[in-house]
């Protein structure tokens, strides 16, 4: 939680003030200068930085997030299912399943981001079914580029999972099309619109990543903790859950033993989600294969493997369920929607029952206790860390909260991922830069740099609490230096020997690409599809009234 309201507040704060700096953060994790929006989801950070201006605090801005990630999650799930043509009352039925699911609810109860991913991933895979189901026109290219980037603007790893799991429907697409050319150019032109549309996340991201060794987040080693597994209890962000279980299992059976009987389609989403869903549980040796592979630590959780089972198997569920429904008659068939209307209910009433619980903690002398940031809290007061969510200022919160998370620092020094996390990287970072004993003050100077001054007797050396990447410019007390010149720690906290009264050090960021020619192609690219969508709505109209 506290990471991602970091990245908002910086966005927030830059939207705030005027004072724009793409890589760096110069307001939040306490402007440090360290990378981080550059390499998660910058569009979307500064969405959520847009609708801090409405809610004026952390707790109505939670509220507001969670409604829209749960009415987005439903609204994409409920497209996707009728671009499968299914039935109306069906497609409500499995979007607010899906809605209800623990991969979406746990934004609303522990700031997951996975689940805002989730929430628009359907839209994802609505070009994969027209692949299936349109042999003449397989892909939209504009479709295809926007059904990607709603991801892509989101979360790297989910987008990853989307197109991994559409890779089979683009084979068979493929294979069945007589228009195979057509195919092969929309595909390259939606790839084209994809980079334009994503250019500054693309850039930005390889940037760091080609020019920096970089922190993973936390990897777990006990990889069985974090799998999915089948239960007959509620449906939690490890367990399956009664509803789920049964579900699932119920279709993957299905589709085995009526393989004649099923179409292409059904039989597509059921293995597929089939795949992911044991990827995503404790039948596979996670331990052994984490000691031969880095897959682990980039997946981090085995069990988000999941979100795309739960998309999947849903709707080749509901599939199942529409046939079945028109097998049974008009008489019967009244008496099934009532059993789904109770189900849906039953589903969103124990979201409902966890959200009240941990509301519940949140107004008992352990506020903290539905999370896991209580180590990491500055105060005791139970009220004093509540009046840092309910204020007016959203920077409160980061004066009852510190949580030290090194993850996209630069790792130096020749140091590796594993020394790393033997060392303590939490307490390293906390040392260096969160609670660094030398008294700082950091402003912004007129070009959006990060400066830090503070006072010194003599010729002292001094840690400083701030972060510097290999294309860091740095101004010492009037002197120009590239990273390479100053020294720093393994986390890249510089170095340096002060000198008697003031010292001053500037750290700016000089990308290998221009930020704002970025930008520029990237709403040249907007505008123009917004003129296409607004000239074919014009024709669609006329032809309509002809």
């Amino acid at each position: 939680m506290m990471f991602h309201f970091n990245r908002f507040y910086e966005a927030y704060m830059q939207i705030k003030t005027g004072d724009f700096n793409y890589f760096q953060s110069i307001f939040s994790f306490d402007q440090s200068g360290r990378i981080v929006n550059a390499l998660y989801g910058p569009d979307f950070a500064y969405l959520q930085g847009l609708l801090m201006f409405l809610t004026k605090n952390w707790f109505r801005y939670q509220l507001l997030s969670s409604f829209l990630c749960f009415f987005i999650a439903g609204i994409a799930m409920f497209s996707l299912t009728r671009k499968t043509k299914m039935n109306y009352k069906l497609s409500v039925f499995i979007s607010l399943l899906y809605m209800s699911s623990s991969v979406i609810s746990y934004y609303a109860l522990s700031q997951n981001m996975t689940s805002w991913a989730a929430a628009f991933l359907p839209f994802i895979y609505i070009p994969a079914i027209r692949v299936v189901q349109n042999s003449q026109k397989p892909i939209k290219p504009i479709e295809l580029a926007l059904a990607v980037t709603s991801v892509g603007f989101l979360h790297n790893l989910t987008l990853f999972l989307g197109i991994l799991s559409s890779v089979p429907f683009y084979i068979v697409g493929f294979v069945r099309t007589s228009h195979k050319k057509e195919m092969i150019r929309d595909f390259f032109l939606a790839v084209l619109l994809t980079i334009l549309l994503n250019i500054n996340t693309l850039i930005g991201f390889a940037e760091v990543y080609l020019t920096n060794q970089l922190v993973y987040p936390n990897f777990f080693e006990d990889v069985l903790s974090y799998t999915t597994y089948f239960d007959i209890g509620d449906n939690t962000y490890s367990s399956l859950g009664l509803i789920f279980s049964c579900v699932m299992l119920f279709q993957i059976f299905y589709l085995f033993i009526n393989w004649k009987s099923v179409s292409l389609l059904e039989r597509l989403l059921t293995i597929v989600g089939a795949i992911f869903l044991l990827l995503s549980t404790n039948f596979l040796p996670w331990e052994d294969i984490s000691q031969y592979t880095n897959m682990v630590q980039i997946i981090q959780f085995p069990r988000r493997f999941t979100v795309v089972a739960y998309v999947f198997l849903l709707i080749a569920f509901a599939f199942t369920l529409e046939k079945g429904i028109r097998n049974l008659g008009n008489k019967r068939e009244k008496m099934v929607y009532p059993v789904l209307c109770m189900i849906s209910f039953l589903m969103i009433a124990n979201v409902n029952l966890k959200v009240l619980q941990s509301a519940e903690a949140w107004e008992t002398d352990d506020p903290t206790a539905a999370g896991n940031n209580g180590v990491w809290t500055t105060t005791d007061d139970p009220d004093e860390l509540r009046q840092g969510f309910t204020s007016g200022q959203y920077e409160d919160v980061f004066e009852v909260i510190k949580k030290p998370t090194p993850d996209y620092l630069p790792l130096l020094n020749g140091t590796t991922q594993e020394e790393l996390e033997e060392q303590g990287g939490y307490d390293m970072y906390d040392e260096q830069v969160v609670n660094n004993e030398l008294r700082v003050s950091k402003t912004i100077d007129n070009h959006n740099n990060l400066v830090l001054t503070w006072e010194s007797n003599g010729n002292e050396e001094e840690t400083l609490p701030a972060v510097i990447y290999s294309n860091s410019q740095i101004n010492f007390n009037g002197n120009h230096y590239t990273s390479e010149q100053i020294s720093k720690t393994t986390l890249g906290a510089p170095i340096v020997q002060s000198e008697s009264g003031t010292n001053q050090f500037t750290i700016s960021y000089e990308p290998l690409v221009n930020t704002a020619l970025l930008f520029v192609i990237k709403f040249f690219t907007i505008s123009l599809l917004v003129i296409l969508a607004f000239v074919k709505g014009i024709r669609k109209f006329l032809n309509g009234k002809n």
